[in-house]
C-alpha cells in the first residue's frame, strides 16, 4: 500500500516545508489579530516610524492587519500558500526597509510587530536590528515555502488527492 503524502514516511524537505509554513502563517495570524484588536495602537506606531503621509498610515492601520491576517490563515491552511507566502515575504522585505529607515534615522520606536501582544506576552518588540534579523529568516523561510512543491497538509493537497481519487 503507497503512503500518503500526509503520512509519516513524507521527505525531510516536505515537513520543513510544512514546519515552515505552519510557523510563518502562524506568526502572521497572531500578528494581523493583535493589529485588528487595537487599530489605533497600530495608527500611533506607524507614525512613529515617520515615513508615510497621514492617510496612507490612516489606510495601512486599517487594513494591513486584516492583510496579514488572510496571508496567515491562507498559508496555515495551505489555500493559496505559494503565492500567499510570497506576499508575506515582500512584505517582510518592507518592513526590513521601513526598521532600517528609523535606525539609520536614530529614530527609537516599538517596530509594533505583535501590538498590545507583545506588552502581554513581554515579547521584544522593538525596531532594532534583533527586528530586522527575525524578519530576514521570516523571509528564507517563505522563499523556502514557495519553492517547495510539497502539499503535505493543505487544502489544496486534498483537493488534488480527491480529483485524484474521483478519477480512478
Amino acid at each position: 500500500m503507497a503512503a500518503s503524502p500526509d503520512s509519516a514516511s513524507a521527505p525531510l524537505a516536505d515537513r520543513l516545508s510544512v514546519l515552515f509554513r505552519l510557523a510563518v502563517g502562524g506568526i502572521f495570524l497572531v500578528s494581523g489579530l493583535a493589529k485588528i484588536a487595537d487599530p489605533v495602537r497600530f495608527l500611533l506606531t506607524l507614525r512613529e516610524f515617520q515615513l508615510l503621509p497621514g492617510v496612507l498610515e490612516s489606510f495601512l492601520a486599517v487594513y494591513l492587519p486584516w492583510l496579514e491576517f488572510l496571508l496567515g490563515l491562507c498559508v496555515v491552511l495551505g489555500i493559496l500558500h505559494r503565492t500567499s507566502v510570497l506576499m508575506i515575504a515582500c512584505l517582510n522585505g518592507f518592513f526590513i526597509v521601513a526598521i532600517g529607515s528609523v535606525m539609520a534615522r536614530g529614530i527609537v520606536v516599538d517596530c509594533g510587530c505583535f501590538g498590545l501582544l507583545a506588552d502581554v506576552l513581554h515579547l521584544p518588540d522593538m525596531a532594532d536590528g534583533k527586528a530586522i534579523i527575525r524578519n530576514v529568516v521570516l523571509m528564507g523561510m517563505c522563499l523556502y515555502v514557495f519553492r517547495s512543491e510539497a502539499l503535505t497538509w493543505t487544502v489544496e493537497g486534498y483537493i488534488a488527492r480527491l480529483r485524484l481519487r474521483d478519477r480512478s
